[in-house]
């Protein structure tokens, strides 16, 4: 299993040691009141736990299943309708990476083909049916057009009543929606008369499973959920419908055990690293994350052959938790400068005018950095790592106008700060990193058009920077922090708190359809590429929508115990 770096020995002599903590004792620091770790017991066990491999007879009896599983859905083609819903079934299983080129050849053949679209405005494919072709279709980059959905409107332009009284086409229509990109006013019409219906639903009329689906869609929406979380809880969900697949069922279920042993496997690797790294207690002040951060790349990508990306991305979380909390809550201006300055010349070792700790951070970030450049060239992906730590350089570039900002009391306009924030919420790293486990299909050239600033990589920034400006706002306003996204916001257009938390969720919605624009086809590069970048999105609307979950991890629990915790009777 991959182990990027070495543990650190540092040779100040005590009495060195003692005069820079009386020193630093001295200087104010605008440290943050984090929570601890929660997860310390689980930590240990996985990092002490040798065998979590799969039987031989798990193996043979998923092998046996996948090629029924495979039998049914060829099988499934005669009928067009069918075997869109059997994919749509494999997707929220969470089992469509088995058959993903079978499925993407599919979809373009029946896109392409006029009597299936015509099949589509005929009345007998009824709300629940088009809602699921829609959403589909546009999940695999095909845009299939928002007209399909005209013909559950009646003569007054609006949708028709009736239609709420089919609860699961209300669902399916709010699910389709979430796909809407700008200029679909029927889409925006769909989203506002389903969500308000949903909401209106009496839950004892219709069975429990599917109750409970509704509730958690209103919550998370699927189209902006976590898969793995998804996945988990659709098996739950078959597993109470009538017409489930007994042997799709089954092997989702061995599937997802598989997986999660993987994945068990890999967080182990992660924590060793971190305790090699002896972080906790050379690094005080910071988020120990290191759970959260594993879930956070399980969210980017989760099929077994990203296992090392996977394992790589949580250690970058890492690394990115504690180049944050350095700024945001530990160095002084005098000490981010000279931080700074050291990262943008790539110095070798620390300048000795820093606190011990921000040397720590620095040498873990480089060492990380010039071995993961190393392993890219060795790949033949020369010119990789140079994006690589260009992208880390424009975060903490970021962080420094941030810290600059408070020192000097400045609150910025909003356009001032929408324009920094782009650098500053860390995602163009983050997408970066999840690139560099992608292989041969993230070339020179995937690095240099994520540089360039696209559309959706702005789109996705947008969505992490301002999702946790909202969410955090009163956490941050209890010590000496930046002013948020939201107290620019006011002061620009001179308005309430309320009326500019609106205003941007305005912004974030035009960034979530901007998202679905630039996933519909022709691509700008790679979709596989496109999809690290949409899937870190969903992350950020599950770990920041409600809380900051990543701050305060107690409101992830429920997501560990059932995605590391916890098997899947089968």
């Amino acid at each position: 299993m991959y182990r990027p770096l070495t543990r650190f020995g540092i040779p100040e002599t005590q009495v060195i040691a003692n005069v820079n903590i009386s020193m630093e004792s001295e200087v104010h620091r605008p440290v943050a009141d984090y929570s601890a770790n929660i997860w310390e017991d689980l930590l240990t066990y996985f990092s002490n736990k040798s065998e979590l491999g799969s039987t031989e007879t798990l193996k043979e009896k998923h092998s046996t299943l996948k090629e029924a599983v495979k039998e049914s859905f060829m099988a499934s083609k005669v009928n067009p309708t069918k075997n869109i819903k059997f994919i749509d079934a494999l997707c929220r299983l969470g089992v469509s990476y088995h058959f993903e080129k079978d499925i993407i050849e599919q979809l373009g053949n029946l896109f392409d083909n006029l009597d299936f679209n015509r099949l589509i405005q005929h009345d007998e494919c009824d709300l629940y049916t088009v809602g699921l072709l829609f959403q589909v279709f546009r999940q695999f980059g095909f845009k299939l057009s928002a007209d399909v959905f005209e013909k559950f409107k009646g003569d007054d332009g609006k949708f028709e009543e009736h239609l709420v009284a089919d609860a699961r086409g209300i669902l399916s229509l709010y699910e389709a929606s979430q796909w809407n990109t700008h200029g679909e006013d029927i889409i925006e019409e769909a989203l506002a008369f389903s969500s308000c219906h949903l909401k209106d639903i009496s839950f004892q009329s219709i069975p429990y499973h599917l109750a409970i689906r509704i509730k958690n869609a209103l919550k998370h929406p699927y189209h902006k959920g976590i898969s793995r979380i998804e996945t988990r809880k659709y098996i739950s969900y078959y597993a109470a419908e009538e017409k489930r697949d007994a042997k799709l069922l089954e092997f989702a279920k061995i599937d997802f055990n598989m997986l999660q042993k993987l994945h068990r496997k890999e967080l182990a690797c992660v924590t060793r690293w971190y305790d090699e790294m002896e972080i906790k207690s050379k690094v005080t002040y910071t988020r120990h994350r290191i759970v959260e951060g594993y879930l956070w790349s399980l969210g980017a990508y989760f099929e077994p052959q990203y296992s090392q990306a996977r394992v790589k991305t949580a250690i970058a979380l890492t690394i990115f938790t504690m180049l944050d909390d350095t700024y945001d809550a530990y160095g002084t201006i005098e000490e981010l400068e000279i931080f700074t300055d050291a990262i943008e010349k790539w110095l070798p070792t620390p300048p000795n005018m820093l606190p011990e700790s921000m040397k720590y951070v620095y040498r873990i970030m480089i060492d990380f950095y010039d071995k993961l450049e190393e392993e890219l060239e060795n790949e033949g992906r020369s010119g990789c790592g140079f994006y690589q730590k260009k992208s880390l350089k424009t975060m903490v570039n970021g962080y420094m106008q941030e810290a600059k900002w408070l020192k000097e009391d400045y609150t910025a306009t909003f356009d001032e700060y929408k324009e920094n924030a782009i650098l500053s919420s860390g995602y163009y790293p983050l997408i970066a990193m999840t690139f560099a486990g992608m292989g041969d299909v993230a070339n020179l050239d995937a690095f240099e058009w994520l540089s360039s600033n696209p559309k959706i990589r702005v789109a996705s920034e947008i969505i992490s920077r301002f999702t946790d400006d909202i969410t955090s706002y009163e956490f941050e306003r209890k010590r000496e922090h930046v002013a948020t996204g939201i107290d620019c916001y006011m002061k620009q257009f001179g308005v309430s708190k309320e009326q500019a938390v609106k205003g941007i969720k305005v912004l974030l919605s035009d960034a979530w359809k901007d998202m679905n624009e630039e996933l519909m086809r022709p691509h700008s590069c790679p979709f596989p590429l496109l999809m690290r970048v949409f899937n870190l999105s969903r992350v950020i609307e599950v770990f920041y929508r409600y809380h900051d979950c990543y701050t305060h991890p107690e409101f992830l629990k429920e997501h560990i115990v059932s995605l590391f915790i916890e098997d899947i009777p089968i």
